[in-house]
């Protein structure tokens, strides 16, 4: 890795790195946790942090343990990429993000991401 490489360039190092081991038992748990220790931190809008997850199978379940700990705009922002790409579980999406809305460990931003979100799901079902 460059030592002169940013945040930015440094994250999607990484993460390209996470991606190539494909463990998301081991890895997911760390990236979530990273989400929701700096959820106001500006990580890519979704960028790598989001894209990798995504990249390995069975990423859900995870996901929905890190909304249920502390939803992130983040996170609630997968959410609705998977309530937009793979509808079949949309109960459990709907419904976790209605819980981010009012989540006492979830930022302003995440609550009115969170909010926003299901009215776009409302106005598209």
């Amino acid at each position: 890795m460059n030592a002169n490489a940013d945040g930015a360039d440094r994250l999607q190092a990484i993460c390209a790195e996470l991606v190539e081991r494909d463990d998301p038992e081991r890895w997911a748990p760390l990236l979530y946790s990273l989400m929701e220790r700096l959820d106001d931190a500006d990580m890519g809008s979704p960028g790598p942090i989001v894209h990798t997850p995504e990249a390995w199978s069975g990423y859900p379940p995870l996901l929905a343990e890190s909304l249920r700990r502390k939803p992130t705009p983040l996170t609630v922002w997968m959410a609705n990429r998977l309530l937009n790409t793979d509808p079949s579980d949309a109960t459990q999406w709907l419904e976790l993000l209605r819980q981010s809305v009012g989540h006492s460990a979830a930022s302003p931003e995440a609550r009115a991401d969170a909010e926003d979100f299901l009215e776009h799901q409302a106005n598209h079902r």
